[in-house]
Protein backbone atom coordinates (compact mmCIF):
# COMPACT_ATOMS: atom_id res chain seq x y z
CA UNK A 1 0.00 0.00 0.00
CA UNK A 2 2.65 2.14 0.62
CA UNK A 3 4.49 2.19 -2.41
CA UNK A 4 1.55 2.45 -4.08
CA UNK A 5 0.71 5.74 -2.52
CA UNK A 6 3.71 7.17 -3.10
CA UNK A 7 3.48 6.68 -6.55
CA UNK A 8 0.71 8.79 -7.00
CA UNK A 9 2.10 11.45 -4.96
CA UNK A 10 5.13 11.16 -7.85
CA UNK A 11 2.26 11.29 -10.86
CA UNK A 12 2.43 15.07 -12.04
CA UNK A 13 -0.19 16.83 -14.14
CA UNK A 14 -0.84 20.28 -15.62
CA UNK A 15 -3.64 22.52 -13.58
CA UNK A 16 -5.61 24.81 -16.04
CA UNK A 17 -8.57 27.63 -14.78
CA UNK A 18 -10.82 28.26 -17.54
CA UNK A 19 -14.16 30.38 -17.68
CA UNK A 20 -17.61 29.92 -20.20
CA UNK A 21 -20.45 31.48 -20.11
CA UNK A 22 -24.34 30.12 -20.18
CA UNK A 23 -25.91 32.57 -22.36
CA UNK A 24 -29.45 33.11 -23.08
CA UNK A 25 -31.91 35.17 -24.60
CA UNK A 26 -35.94 35.16 -24.43
CA UNK A 27 -37.86 35.12 -27.39
CA UNK A 28 -41.75 35.09 -27.91
CA UNK A 29 -40.70 31.29 -28.50
CA UNK A 30 -39.30 30.45 -25.11
CA UNK A 31 -35.56 31.23 -23.68
CA UNK A 32 -32.99 29.73 -26.08
CA UNK A 33 -29.06 28.67 -24.81
CA UNK A 34 -26.30 29.08 -27.27
CA UNK A 35 -24.24 26.08 -27.59
CA UNK A 36 -21.36 25.42 -29.89
CA UNK A 37 -19.47 22.05 -31.31
CA UNK A 38 -15.97 21.84 -30.57
CA UNK A 39 -14.10 21.81 -33.45
CA UNK A 40 -11.23 19.71 -31.69
CA UNK A 41 -13.46 16.83 -29.94
CA UNK A 42 -16.51 17.33 -32.16
CA UNK A 43 -19.14 17.94 -28.82
CA UNK A 44 -21.59 20.14 -28.41
CA UNK A 45 -20.21 22.72 -25.64
CA UNK A 46 -20.42 25.75 -23.92
CA UNK A 47 -18.37 28.66 -24.63
CA UNK A 48 -15.22 28.43 -22.49
CA UNK A 49 -11.30 28.82 -22.28
CA UNK A 50 -8.22 29.92 -20.57
CA UNK A 51 -7.87 32.52 -18.11
CA UNK A 52 -5.37 34.80 -19.03
CA UNK A 53 -3.35 37.03 -16.68
CA UNK A 54 -5.09 39.38 -15.65
CA UNK A 55 -7.98 38.60 -16.18
CA UNK A 56 -11.29 38.06 -14.28
CA UNK A 57 -13.08 34.48 -14.89
CA UNK A 58 -16.17 36.74 -15.94
CA UNK A 59 -14.27 38.41 -18.24
CA UNK A 60 -12.83 35.32 -19.28
CA UNK A 61 -15.93 34.27 -19.94
CA UNK A 62 -17.15 37.17 -22.15
CA UNK A 63 -14.11 37.16 -23.97
CA UNK A 64 -14.45 33.27 -24.79
CA UNK A 65 -18.08 33.74 -26.06
CA UNK A 66 -17.53 36.56 -28.28
CA UNK A 67 -14.13 34.90 -30.25
CA UNK A 68 -15.77 31.42 -30.17
CA UNK A 69 -19.30 32.21 -30.63
CA UNK A 70 -19.61 35.44 -32.27
CA UNK A 71 -21.97 36.42 -29.96
CA UNK A 72 -22.02 39.67 -27.07
CA UNK A 73 -23.42 38.72 -23.55
CA UNK A 74 -24.08 40.68 -20.69
CA UNK A 75 -22.98 39.00 -17.68
CA UNK A 76 -25.89 38.79 -14.87
CA UNK A 77 -23.76 38.28 -12.18
CA UNK A 78 -19.72 38.57 -11.78
CA UNK A 79 -19.97 35.21 -9.49
CA UNK A 80 -19.82 31.68 -11.08
CA UNK A 81 -23.11 29.75 -11.42
CA UNK A 82 -21.80 26.39 -11.43
CA UNK A 83 -18.27 25.11 -11.30
CA UNK A 84 -16.54 22.04 -12.95
CA UNK A 85 -13.05 19.80 -12.38
CA UNK A 86 -12.11 16.91 -13.99
CA UNK A 87 -9.28 15.49 -15.69
CA UNK A 88 -8.39 14.95 -19.00
CA UNK A 89 -5.25 13.44 -21.26
CA UNK A 90 -3.71 15.63 -24.33
CA UNK A 91 -0.88 16.24 -26.64
CA UNK A 92 0.30 19.47 -26.29
CA UNK A 93 1.75 22.05 -29.26
CA UNK A 94 4.88 23.10 -28.44
CA UNK A 95 4.73 26.63 -27.05
CA UNK A 96 6.52 28.08 -30.15
CA UNK A 97 2.63 27.35 -32.35
CA UNK A 98 0.39 30.79 -30.52
CA UNK A 99 -3.09 29.35 -32.32
CA UNK A 100 -3.71 26.07 -30.91
CA UNK A 101 -2.61 24.40 -27.77
CA UNK A 102 -3.62 21.01 -27.53
CA UNK A 103 -2.85 18.82 -30.67
CA UNK A 104 -4.26 16.00 -29.55
CA UNK A 105 -6.85 14.92 -26.89
CA UNK A 106 -6.99 11.69 -25.73
CA UNK A 107 -10.01 10.53 -27.98
CA UNK A 108 -8.06 11.08 -31.27
CA UNK A 109 -4.54 9.00 -29.79
CA UNK A 110 -3.24 12.07 -27.44
CA UNK A 111 -2.56 11.75 -23.81
CA UNK A 112 0.83 12.38 -22.83
CA UNK A 113 0.04 15.39 -20.56
CA UNK A 114 -2.66 14.73 -17.63
CA UNK A 115 -4.51 17.72 -16.95
CA UNK A 116 -6.06 19.01 -13.86
CA UNK A 117 -9.28 21.57 -15.10
CA UNK A 118 -11.21 23.90 -13.32
CA UNK A 119 -13.86 25.46 -14.88
CA UNK A 120 -16.05 28.26 -13.65
CA UNK A 121 -19.34 29.02 -15.53
CA UNK A 122 -20.99 32.41 -15.90
CA UNK A 123 -24.49 33.39 -16.78
CA UNK A 124 -24.97 36.29 -19.37
CA UNK A 125 -27.80 37.69 -21.47
CA UNK A 126 -27.32 37.96 -24.95
CA UNK A 127 -26.59 41.15 -26.36
CA UNK A 128 -25.48 40.95 -29.81
CA UNK A 129 -24.29 39.07 -32.72
CA UNK A 130 -24.90 36.13 -34.89
CA UNK A 131 -23.95 32.18 -33.91
CA UNK A 132 -23.35 31.63 -37.62
CA UNK A 133 -20.05 34.39 -37.17
CA UNK A 134 -18.65 31.65 -35.03
CA UNK A 135 -15.19 31.24 -34.51
CA UNK A 136 -12.62 28.79 -35.86
CA UNK A 137 -12.62 26.46 -32.50
CA UNK A 138 -16.53 25.88 -33.29
CA UNK A 139 -17.53 23.90 -36.31
CA UNK A 140 -21.37 24.82 -35.86
CA UNK A 141 -22.81 27.13 -33.23
CA UNK A 142 -26.94 27.76 -32.13
CA UNK A 143 -29.71 29.02 -30.20
CA UNK A 144 -31.89 25.57 -28.42
CA UNK A 145 -34.60 25.63 -26.03
CA UNK A 146 -33.40 23.75 -23.17
CA UNK A 147 -34.68 20.33 -23.88
CA UNK A 148 -32.74 20.22 -26.92
CA UNK A 149 -29.42 21.75 -25.69
CA UNK A 150 -29.26 18.99 -23.38
CA UNK A 151 -29.91 16.46 -25.49
CA UNK A 152 -27.36 17.35 -28.11
CA UNK A 153 -24.63 18.08 -25.19
CA UNK A 154 -21.93 15.79 -24.04
CA UNK A 155 -20.81 16.89 -20.39
CA UNK A 156 -22.75 16.40 -17.47
CA UNK A 157 -21.07 19.56 -15.40
CA UNK A 158 -22.20 21.82 -18.51
CA UNK A 159 -25.54 20.09 -18.79
CA UNK A 160 -25.60 21.10 -14.87
CA UNK A 161 -24.58 24.65 -15.67
CA UNK A 162 -26.98 24.70 -17.74
CA UNK A 163 -30.00 23.57 -15.71
CA UNK A 164 -29.22 26.36 -13.09
CA UNK A 165 -29.15 29.17 -15.41
CA UNK A 166 -32.58 27.95 -16.66
CA UNK A 167 -33.75 27.77 -13.07
CA UNK A 168 -32.21 31.80 -12.15
CA UNK A 169 -33.84 33.31 -15.23
CA UNK A 170 -37.33 32.02 -15.20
Amino acid sequence: MKAQSSKLKAQKFKREFSAGAVIYKKTPRGIFFLIGKHSGYHKWVLPKGLIEEEEHGWQTALRETEEEMGVRGRLVSKKPIHKVQYFYLADFKKANQPTRRVEKYQENGGGKTKVFKTVSFYLAEYLSGKSRNHGWEMEEAGWFQLDEALEKMAFEGEKEALKKAREMIK
